[in-house]
């Protein structure tokens, strides 16, 4: 598990964090840094996912040239999401330079993720643990909703802060009060912006 990190300020949700340029650097280039976080769940005990790279695109179609952040599918970052909760992070990327510019898509491509239900729930198949298929997340990524386009100015940091809520992004099919229990969960990942600031 990656190193978890207290951020104070910040007081809903899941997030990622990106920061652009260097200011101390020489070259005239930027920074970018992503961080992870989320909020308690009410019938998921663990929600582990497996990132296999996080990235940027300068144009708004999928085509658009391909900065990355992180990048390396035989070694994933892997999370538990739940213990990502009351503002703590964790730290995806560290600090990548990237060349000074406009952003318009930030992308995480998760290739699997795993869920475990909370104590006194189980699929009405029997278990409480499911494996998860990521539709689009383990081939072009999740397209993470910005506010608006990541200007990348040189000797500037930027940090932007992406919702990543479990109750949001995994979801129970079935009804966990009733006899009929729960079906399974689908992964349908919608991640948004929640904030930005930028520092020279």
């Amino acid at each position: 598990m990656m190193q978890l990190r207290k951020v104070f300020g910040l007081a809903l949700g899941l997030g990622l964090l990106a920061a652009c340029n260097d200011p101390s650097g020489t070259d005239g280039s930027a920074r970018i840094r992503v961080l992870l976080t989320d909020a308690p769940s009410d019938y998921i005990e663990s929600a582990e996912v497996h990132i296999t790279r996080v990235y940027l695109q300068g144009g708004e179609d999928d085509d658009a040239p391909s900065v990355d952040l992180f990048n390396d599918p035989d070694n994933p970052l892997v999370y538990d999401l739940l213990e990502l909760r009351d503002g703590i992070t964790a730290d995806l990327t560290g600090e990548i330079e990237v060349e000074p510019g406009t952003y318009r898509q930030l992308r995480l491509v998760v290739s699997n993720a795993t869920v475990t239900l909370a104590e006194g729930y189980t699929f009405n198949g029997g278990g409480t643990e499911q494996t998860l298929t990521i539709p689009s997340g383990a081939q072009s990524g999740i397209k993470i909703q910005l506010s608006d386009e990541i200007e990348a100015g040189a000797g500037d940091l930027t940090t932007i802060i992406v919702d990543f809520d479990v109750d949001q992004n995994f979801v129970i099919q079935g009804n966990p009060e009733t006899p009929a229990g729960i079906n399974g969960i689908l992964f349908t990942p919608s991640l948004h912006e929640k904030g930005r600031e930028t520092t020279s």
